[in-house]
């Protein structure tokens, strides 16, 4: 199974961060665009860098504000998520994540969220991607992953998959039967977390409490092989935000993550065999 690590799971530049990644024998990366900005080196440096290592860019991330707001602002919302494509085809990728709108005006109308989704992806479509739409935990109108599926069923467009992140997907009190309700075909984007049980507000317990698979108490992996069983073949990615791991060296920090995915595979294949 192809393996994946986002860059937002650890410290240091972007260029200590995909050498340590490459190091760990990483297949591929999810690149955060604030890692981009704030990299020394160009686009199109940061791409023949990944292509030297040997790693492809499975994801560009995030794309936030995207549905659930007015006509007039969507087309605004259009530009932006024009000139975020194109910085993602300078990549090399072919896949950006959408993440459901967390903000307070979000309007409460699944049609229209859908219909702008759909736009989004006609318009990932003339840039030959794809994009992967997250419903964040702390989403004003879409939070669960069952929403982030019925949005995508009404928006119906073949540009569109559904990302499972395994955070996300326990904060709201989901689990495995929420997994076996999916229609697999959907799924696009499989992310890994684990995380203590904690009583924290959603966005704090995930932007400083998660970690890697086996370090937390999280079952990570039912939802897992739930998934793949049911068929989905991509990469299986950690999306890790602790800030304990950014104070860490990026190579250190890479290898514990391959080291804990490299353990659940293991317990994957005994599971599915």
């Amino acid at each position: 199974m192809k393996t994946c690590i986002a860059t937002v799971s650890l410290g240091g530049t972007l260029e200590d961060k995909l050498d340590g990644i490459a190091a760990a024998g990483f297949d591929g990366v999810e690149i955060l665009d604030a890692d981009l900005t704030a990299a020394s080196s160009s686009t199109a440096d940061i791409r023949r860098r990944c292509d030297d290592l040997g790693l492809t860019v499975d994801l560009y991330q995030p794309f936030r504000r995207a549905e659930g707001v007015t006509e007039t602002e969507f087309a605004d919302v259009l530009q932006r998520f024009h000139r975020e494509s194109d910085i993602m085809e300078a990549l090399g990728g072919d896949a950006i994540l959408v993440v459901s709108n967390t903000d307070d005006d979000a309007i409460d109308d699944r049609d229209l969220s859908a219909s702008q989704l759909h736009a989004l992806g006609e318009a990932a479509a003339e840039h030959g991607a794809t994009v992967m739409f997250e419903a964040l935990a702390w989403g004003t109108h879409i939070n669960r992953i069952a929403d982030g599926e019925d949005a995508l069923r009404r928006a119906d467009h073949p540009s569109l998959s559904l990302v499972v992140d395994t955070f996300h997907l326990y904060a709201v009190g989901d689990g495995i039967e929420q997994i076996h309700a999916l229609d697999p075909r959907g799924i696009g984007f499989l992310q890994v977390a684990d995380a203590p049980w904690m009583d924290l507000e959603l966005i704090q317990w995930s932007r400083n409490h998660r970690c890697f698979p086996g370090d937390g108490e999280f079952d990570v992996l039912a939802p897992v092989a739930g998934v793949i069983e049911a068929g989905y073949t991509g990469p299986l990615s950690l999306e890790i935000f602790n800030p304990g791991y950014r104070e860490r060296p990026a190579a250190d920090v890479a290898a514990h993550g391959a080291e804990s995915l490299d353990a659940l595979v293991s317990r994957l294949h005994y599971t599915t065999t």
